[in-house]
């Protein structure tokens, strides 16, 4: 065998190393601590610390993920129920107010229907905020007055009015009363009759 010479310097450093390598190896957490030094410069290398640990903790690892598993899937539950429950408080306080609208406010189906068609499109959830769109885009019809009408009453009884017929207000005025009223009436054929036949002349 060839017989090699060191140097003494080379020789004291090769020695300090090995002693600092046999105490890493010596310690467990050291000895991992090389062994994934040794893979980064060579993924090749053998860990067999890192393997026997990893093999010693994979029944933790998979109950952990199972356990992480159950617990996403009960709060996944939890939120769905909450948001059933939420849906199902809104769907019944709108349900109470349509029927509100066709109770307190005469709301045709028709017109709880344009309602929900609103809320649909524009996104609303309160009814009242909806009606209260509805409304001011859709005002209710001003009814028209009557002729005759004055205020709050029809005032057919108004014997200033222009054109009334002097025996219509004397029948008026009569409330009905027997004589008098057959007296106006009569009165009032005669009249008729006379004007058919002056017309026929």
């Amino acid at each position: 065998m060839a017989k090699i010479e060191v140097d003494e310097a080379e020789f004291n450093r090769m020695q300090a190393l090995t002693a600092v390598a046999s105490k890493i190896v010596a310690d467990p957490k050291a000895r991992r601590k090389l062994e994934e030094a040794h893979k980064l410069v060579d993924p090749s290398a053998k860990t067999p610390t890192i393997d026997a640990d990893e093999a010693q903790l994979a029944p933790v690892k998979d109950l952990e993920k199972n356990l992480n598993e159950r617990i996403a899937k009960f709060e996944k539950e939890r939120e769905d129920e909450k948001r059933e429950q939420t849906l199902a408080t809104i769907n019944s306080r709108q349900e109470a107010a349509f029927d509100r609208l066709k109770a307190q406010h005469h709301y045709t189906d028709e017109g709880v229907a344009a309602i929900r068609k609103l809320m649909e499109t524009k996104g609303l959830i309160d009814v009242d905020d909806a009606v209260a769109i509805f409304e001011r885009t859709n005002p209710p019809q001003v009814p028209a007055t009557p002729s005759g009408l004055t205020g709050d009453r029809w005032n057919f009884t108004d014997t200033t009015a222009p054109g009334t017929d002097k025996s219509i207000t004397d029948l008026i005025a009569s409330k009905g009363d027997g004589s008098m009223a057959d007296a106006i009436v009569s009165r009032m054929a005669n009249e008729t009759l006379m004007e058919l036949r002056g017309g026929r002349r």
